[in-house]
């Protein structure tokens, strides 16, 4: 299991988003236009989102 205070702001705010909707992840995935990979992905750490995709997600999650 994952520590909140390990992640970045970006993934804190899909997990946030997540339980606020309950949202599985292919959900947000694909309500999105990311794939389940990539959202794994920023979720877990193990990559960094660039710019345009943190502004992608956020404009999404602050839209719904």
């Amino acid at each position: 299991m994952f520590n909140l205070s390990d992640l970045n702001n970006l993934a804190k705010a899909i997990i946030h988003f997540q339980e606020r909707t309950s949202m599985s992840d292919a959900q947000f995935a694909f309500s999105s236009h990311f794939s389940v990979e990539r959202i794994h992905d920023l979720k877990s750490g193990e990559k960094q989102a660039t710019p345009e995709e943190t502004d992608k997600l956020m404009k999404f999650m602050n839209s719904n």
